[in-house]
């Protein structure tokens, strides 16, 4: 008896692990499959080359001037102090080339504060230019790369001899960005913001928790073009939440703040960013209990906005005693 039990007990096992092992192999699979299968975002084809070197075109007749007196430049080495390579495309901004730039680029201009971002988004055929890094250009265009290489040359030899020191991405005016926050007061009043502080920021009160939360538009930038007109214009939405002072609705203690994404400066991109994000953390945070629970759920690592004494000063203040005592002693 005892032997076939022993028998028995073998076959239960394997019979267990018999499916399990089955199943294993299926989830592998299958992910492996998924990872084979997942969908990239397509990928723009290339024009084909424009001539035989178009790099050494751009070369052609050039002179430039180099940064520090006695300093030659062999104008053929911009062959390797710029480089272009092709860039999988990842996401929405369809960036598929990377320009890399030689630390000896610098004899021939100060990249960032000479304008090459701006300098390369005029060359033909470049649909969108970002300067992320010191020695990196991201670049979209449908050009072949040894066409891109040699718009990325040209675009060198311009701020070499023109720099341009003021850059066409760059913060929108003050009168500017009041003017669009005159155009979103009606969506802000419709969404309960319908307090207007000077300039562009909005307020609600709560009363009843002694709170105030602003809504205002900061750090504005865009595409300041030659004849005037701004393009591809972004404005950031900032929230406070403040102690409510009878006196001044803004000088009452910060207590919260958040900032949300980037938002195109139109209305319906705006009011996408208020009712996205700003709306529902207001929402969220519109008693003084929920500003105690969301600065004790923030520990021990991280408390929003205030030390953990100020917190637990606030709290304290506010009467809730047990919040005081988790955030720590007070200030």
């Amino acid at each position: 008896m005892r032997d076939r039990a022993v028998v028995d007990a073998r076959l239960s096992w394997r019979l267990l692990l018999v499916p399990r092992l089955f199943l294993a192999a299926g989830v592998i699979i299958w992910a492996l499959l998924n990872v084979l299968m997942a969908r990239r975002p397509p990928q723009p084809p290339r024009r084909p080359p424009s001539a035989g070197d178009p790099v050494g075109d751009a070369l052609a007749g050039a002179r430039p001037v180099p940064r520090h007196a006695g300093d030659p430049l062999d104008v053929t080495d911009l062959r390797w102090i710029v480089t272009v390579d092709g860039l999988e495309v990842e996401d929405e901004d369809g960036f598929n080339t990377v320009v890399g730039l030689d630390d000896a680029v610098w004899a021939y201009a100060d990249v960032a504060a000479d304008g090459l971002e701006d300098a390369l988004t005029d060359q033909p055929g470049i649909d969108a230019v970002e300067h992320t890094d010191r020695e990196v250009v991201l670049v979209r265009s449908s050009l072949a790369l040894p066409d891109v290489h040699a718009a990325a040359v040209r675009a060198l030899l311009d701020i070499n001899r023109d720099p341009r020191p003021l850059p066409r991405r760059r913060p929108l005016q003050p009168a500017v960005v009041l003017a669009v926050a005159d155009d979103v007061a009606t969506v802000m009043s419709g969404h309960g913001f319908t307090g207007r502080l000077p300039g562009p920021a909005f307020y609600r009160l709560l009363p009843d928790e002694h709170l105030v939360q602003i809504v205002a538009l900061r750090e504005g930038f865009g595409h300041h073009n030659d004849d005037g007109t701004i393009t591809d214009a972004l404005v950031r939405l900032a929230v406070d939440v403040l102690e409510l002072d009878a006196a001044d609705v803004t000088a009452g203690r910060r207590v919260l703040s958040t900032s949300c994404d980037w938002a195109p400066v139109t209305v319906s991109g705006i009011e996408h960013a208020l009712v996205t994000r700003a709306v529902p953390w207001c929402a969220a945070t519109a008693s003084r209990a929920a500003i105690v629970d969301r600065w004790v759920r923030g520990l021990p690592w991280h408390v929003p906005d205030q030390t953990r004494p100020e917190a637990a000063d606030i709290a304290a203040r506010w009467g809730f005693h047990k919040h005081a005592r988790d955030l720590g002693p007070v200030a």
